[in-house]
């Protein structure tokens, strides 16, 4: 692990990277386990990534510089998975012609696509990086302008309330602002748990598991669909407080961890399993269905999701070896770049 990681901090990504993956593999699966299961698992498991990016929220030396390193680290592994996505469609259009089956759309124009259309039927988990863009510089914006903590909770209220109500009339903005001012809270919560020093280790953190336990109950019993991307939206207190309560003691409860090579390796590299899974699973899941007989399940949806994470591992090997400018694991853009200026 690189030097200054936080091992707990990669486990909480793993987790969440390691859900939304099965989620995608098949919606219904955590379902099959308890009725309301799936319910509970999305009151965290996307918003506990806008915590996570809260808690390493810097102002760096200005808009330029901070600019520049979120197009680094969002936009241009956005526009790469992208590409990469349409790239495998391509491919599967050129075999699907050489054989003979039924072809696939693989207009040029799709690839314009995940800019204009909430759902993109290519990758669609590449909506989030849109997303978090967008929450880092309202965010950036609110410590720019607003000095005190209390200003920005009120303001995170206001801007939140805003997005609540456009979610509710049906409108939608484009990129995924309208999400992001539903998330930004999410991100704020991660800020203020930095700024409170929390990150450091304590002799409470013994109790996060107990306390882990114990929330597990009311999320589970009263989380309602929450779906961001969509935003199907809960009542705006569940929106927020089942959430927060969950995210804090997960939070707490993986401080106590002990360090997994494994887990820290899968959380550490999430970015390139939310760009890269829906490439794996789709054609693995596909063949398992019309080659190897198998139906929809809790079987399928077990074995497409362990061979999925088994080809992430040199996946990632190749990506952040071969394309690091475009995975986040080196700048793109050097520092001097500037989107606008200070």
């Amino acid at each position: 692990m690189a030097q200054g990681r936080i091992a707990y901090i990669d486990f909480m990504k793993c987790l969440c990277i390691m859900l939304i993956v099965m989620y995608h593999i098949d919606h219904d699966f955590f379902n099959y386990l308890a009725p309301n299961l799936n319910n509970a698992l999305q009151a965290f498991r996307l918003p506990m990534y806008y915590f996570i990016s809260g808690i390493f929220f810097k102002r760096y030396s200005g808009f330029g510089d901070f600019t520049r390193r979120k197009v680094n680290n969002i936009l241009v592994p956005f526009v790469f998975f992208v590409v990469l996505a349409y790239v495998m469609r391509v491919v599967e259009w050129a075999g699907r012609m050489v054989i003979g089956a039924e072809p696939v759309d693989a207009d040029p124009i799709r690839l314009i696509e995940p800019f204009y259309l909430r759902y993109w039927e290519f990758s669609t988990p590449l909506w989030f990086l849109l997303s978090l863009f967008w929450v880092n510089i309202i965010f950036y914006a609110l410590r720019r302008y607003i000095k005190s903590w209390w200003g920005l909770v009120v303001a995170t209220v206001v801007i939140s309330v805003a997005g609540y109500a456009v979610a509710s009339h049906k409108i939608e903005l484009p990129l995924m602002f309208d999400s992001s001012l539903v998330a930004l809270p999410f991100f704020v919560l991660g800020w203020g748990v930095n700024r409170m020093g929390a990150l450091q280790p304590s002799r409470w953190d013994r109790w996060g598991v107990l306390v882990l336990a114990a929330v597990a109950v009311p999320v589970y019993l009263f989380s309602t669909t929450l779906n961001l991307h969509l935003q199907i939206l809960p009542p705006y207190w569940k929106l927020y407080l089942l959430p927060f309560a969950a995210i804090l003691a997960l939070f707490w409860a993986c401080k106590s961890l002990p360090r997994v090579p494994v887990f820290c390796h899968y959380g550490r590299y999430s970015l390139i399993i939310l760009g890269t899974h829906p490439l794996l699973f789709l054609p693995i899941r596909m063949l398992l269905i019309l080659w190897g007989g198998m139906e929809p399940g809790v079987t399928l949806a077990l074995i497409v999701f362990t061979l999925t994470i088994l080809l992430e591992w040199p996946v990632i090997w190749l990506l952040k070896t071969y394309a690091p400018r475009f995975t986040a694991q080196q700048p793109f853009f050097n520092p001097g770049w500037k989107l606008l200026s200070r």
